[in-house]
């Protein structure tokens, strides 16, 4: 249904897509009939950024973002200022020397003050001397700006130059490509060379300016870190030579060396006097043994002692062979085996017995040999602790020549990349400046390009058709107006009982379109029609609804309820019924207006056993059209319950309905008034009445709720005023 909506939308508004569409078609058409015929010429060149096609002094690789710079950058020099400047001073020198000028000036322009002031000798000077310093012009020197003035009547300016210049990249390509349009042909292929000349000038003139710089700047970089590397290498000779280190590192090594030997023997002659301790011990108690009187055998201790030694040894040995070595392995359990038959044979007392003196010699030597082991210890002692301080002393002084070497490794490094850069910088200077080669010399074209003026009109009325169709279709979509029925379904939740047409009825009266008697125009017919059956449709809703007295109400104001009223009281009158008209509305009394009603509905009561219809019937207002009478109101700024009298009439609805088939009454908006709340209690049915050209608010819905709540009295809501391109039928 959505799609139906915005289809009929814009079938509506047709007449606004075409004239617009027809409107853009013939703009295009004169905005391209004074046109000139344009020639083309193209020039093409090749710049290297992407492939090395020669020999380069070193590997460059140039990745593909720094590629798309270099691009930029050079079409925006060709574009810039400077460089089309140097163009427009070759054109001019051009016409100025030539029988053949491009420029054709009219004789308008030649009366102009720009042309009068021009002086062609001064001028040619001014710009030969421009194109050879490569200079602007200024707009504070007279003479430059005479010269400004005539290059702009020419077309020789930037801004006309640009107007008629594309630069811009092949796609995935090396080249570059200008082109040119203008009304000479010869004129578009100069323009096209002498650019690509004038821009190879400036372009390899400013990279030698920068080449010049770059070595003056490189040249006292390198001049500055060598006397840096001097100072720091000169550091650390002086150092060396003050501390007397020709290689510390060594000299260290040697010292360590020293002591780990060193303490391999403290740990031999521990052992060693760990057993002259033992053999010693030994002595004494045996020496004991003779004071008391007993007898000392000689049990073989002296071997035992002599193979645990050997059997140390072998130990020592096989740690520093690394534990793997098989005849160590051999011997070790050679000498375990031997040890342990000492060990039993010294538990049987045999051989001869040893007298005192012989253990007293004994035990002197003992004594003597376990002494000078001692002193051997505390003499390794003392020399590993003065080595070992030796160490410590060379340990710091290998600290700060590791220091100053890593300093000297820096400066070295610093500088060697500067060398580096300056003899890039000087290579530059002396190789090839650039890789621009014109591939494509433009041209003089035989032909003037397409004007394309049927593709400009076609395209121009294209876009204004798509504009004003989705300009249509967005006003339609952000309209909250409820204009349709579908439309109407999803923003009230109200059952639709009826939808009524726009009949234009400031033209034709009411009773005129229900009896037919419209002018004679088909248009007018139809939709009159249309209104007269949807009329019918509503009426055909109240006849079978089983209810007489209706109450006709609103949200808001201005939605034809007065009209309605009217409309469906005449539709009623044609079936022979008869409809008591009330006017109700006191806020805004139209219907008393319109029906010229007399304003009696606030000062009618009476008593009820006097109430008659006679009593009812003498304050009516008959209208023209039989079956139809009218009570009108003189409205105020008050409600029925404020105005109206005790035994008003309203009370005697039920009884009218005995004469009267139908009592139609119109209250008051719900959003601003509670008159419609008020009169509620006095109908058998209300009806909601919505113009499609409202749009749902808050304060709607919460009348919506209202009539939601009334109890199976309201009858349904009806849709007026339509247009008849949302009717929906």
């Amino acid at each position: 249904m959505d799609v139906i909506y915005f289809v009929k939308a814009l079938y509506k508004k047709k007449w606004w897509i075409l004239a617009g569409s027809v409107a853009a078609v013939v703009i295009a058409f004169v905005l391209t009939m004074g046109r000139p015929r344009l020639y083309v010429s193209n020039a093409q060149f090749s710049t290297g950024f992407t492939m090395k096609d020669q020999i380069t002094l070193r590997d460059e690789n140039t990745p593909m973002y720094e590629a798309d710079v270099k691009f930029d950058n050079t079409i925006q020099t060709l574009n810039s200022p400077l460089v089309i400047s140097l163009l427009a001073y070759n054109m001019v020198i051009h016409d100025l020397s030539s029988n053949k000028p491009f420029a054709r000036l009219t004789e308008k322009q030649m009366k102009s003050d720009a042309y009068r002031q021009f002086n062609k000798t001064e001028a040619l000077e001014l710009c030969r001397r421009k194109l050879d310093s490569m200079q602007m012009l200024s707009a504070y020197i007279p003479e430059e700006t005479r010269l400004m003035d005539y290059l702009k009547l020419c077309g020789y300016d930037y801004e006309s130059i640009r107007k008629t210049l594309n630069i811009n990249r092949l796609q995935r390509t090396d080249y570059i490509d200008i082109t040119f349009r203008s009304p000479n042909a010869e004129e578009s292929a100069y323009v096209v060379n002498a650019l690509y000349k004038e821009f190879i000038r400036y372009y390899r003139s400013l990279r030698s300016e920068r080449s010049v710089e770059n070595i003056e700047t490189f040249d006292d970089l390198v001049h500055q870190k060598k006397q840096e590397l001097d100072k720091k290498v000169e550091a650390l000779r002086m150092y060396k030579s003050s501390e007397g280190l020709l290689n510390v590192e060594a000299a260290s090594g040697n010292e360590l060396g020293l002591i780990s030997s060193l303490e391999k023997t403290l740990l031999e002659e521990q052992a060693n006097n760990n057993t002259l301790s033992a053999s010693l011990e030994s002595v004494n108690g045996q020496l004991s043994m003779v004071s008391s009187g007993k007898t000392v055998y000689d049990n073989g201790n002296g071997d035992i002692v002599n193979i645990r030694r050997q059997i140390n040894q072998a130990n020592d040995d096989n740690l520093r062979a690394g534990g793997n070595d098989p005849q160590i392995q051999e011997k070790l359990k050679d000498l375990r085996k031997k040890y342990q038959d000492a060990i039993s044979s010294s538990s049987t007392v045999s051989g001869k017995g040893i007298s005192k003196d012989e253990l007293l010699q004994k035990k002197s030597a003992l004594t003597a040999q376990l002494s000078a082991s001692t002193q051997n210890i505390e003499n390794m002692r003392a020399k590993i602790r003065s080595l070992k301080g030796s160490v410590g002393t060379y340990a710091n002084k290998e600290a700060t020549v590791s220091v100053l070497q890593q300093e000297v490794t820096l400066a070295q490094e610093e500088y060697n990349k500067l060398k580096e850069k300056l003899n890039a910088a000087m290579d530059n200077r002396t190789a090839a400046v650039d890789n621009f080669r014109q591939t494509l010399v433009g041209m003089p074209s035989f032909k003037p390009e397409s004007s394309k003026r049927l593709a400009i009109m076609m395209m121009a009325g294209i876009a204004v058709f798509i504009m004003t169709t989705l300009g249509i279709l967005l006003m339609e979509f952000f309209d909250s107006s409820i204009k349709s029925p579908s439309v109407f379904e999803r923003n009230v939740d109200l059952k639709l009982i009826s939808t009524i047409n726009h009949a234009a009825l400031h033209k034709n009266n009411i009773e005129n379109v229900l009896h037919k008697k419209i002018e004679d125009n088909e248009v007018v017919r139809k939709r009159q029609n249309t209104f007269r059956e949807l009329l019918r449709k509503l009426r055909y809703e109240l006849e079978n609804s089983g209810k007489s007295i209706f109450l006709f109400t609103s949200t808001e104001p201005q939605q034809g309820k007065t009209t309605l009223v009217q409309a469906v009281a005449y539709s009623l009158s044609l079936s022979n019924k008869r409809v008591l008209i009330i006017d109700t509305n006191f806020c805004n009394n139209d219907l008393t207006v319109q029906l010229e009603a007399k304003p009696t509905l606030e000062s009618f009561s009476i008593e009820p056993d006097k109430f008659s219809i006679d009593k009812v019937r003498e304050i009516v207002t008959t209208y023209s059209a039989n079956g139809i009478e009218v009570i009108g109101c003189r409205g105020g700024d008050y409600t029925p319950n404020e105005i109206l009298p005790k035994n008003h009439l309203l009370n005697y609805l039920p009884q009218l309905t005995a004469y009267y088939d139908f009592i139609l009454m119109e209250g008051a908006p719900l959003n601003e008034y509670t008159d419609s709340k008020e009169l509620e209690a006095y109908a058998e049915g209300v009806i909601a009445v919505f113009s499609s050209k409202a749009s749902v608010k808050q304060i709607d819905k919460d009348s919506v709720s209202f009539l939601q709540s009334l109890n199976g009295k309201l009858l349904g809501a009806v849709l007026n005023n339509v247009n008849e391109d949302f009717l929906e039928l």
